[in-house]
């Protein structure tokens, strides 16, 4: 077994994961729209511009925005 580190594996592991390859969105920057206002799907894109130019991650982009919503509605205290 080699001590060798694999720089691509390191690398990768120290970039962001791009959820929009063709724009260049990361999940981080989906969530910190979220967290800034953006409530609805089509104010996610516009901000972000992620899912606006082929699509493919459109689906990613959905879920992220669905999770981080539900997170949302979780911290709200129920009021009685």
């Amino acid at each position: 077994m080699s001590d060798e580190i694999d720089l691509s594996s390191l690398y990768a592991m120290m970039r962001p994961k791009k959820v929009c390859l063709c724009k260049s969105v990361t999940e981080a920057q989906l969530v910190a729209a979220i967290e800034n206002g953006c409530d609805t799907m089509e104010k996610l894109v516009e901000t972000t511009n992620a899912s606006t130019n082929c699509g493919t991650c459109s689906g990613s982009v959905r879920a992220i925005f669905l999770r981080e919503m539900d997170k949302k509605k979780s911290e709200i205290p129920n009021a009685q």
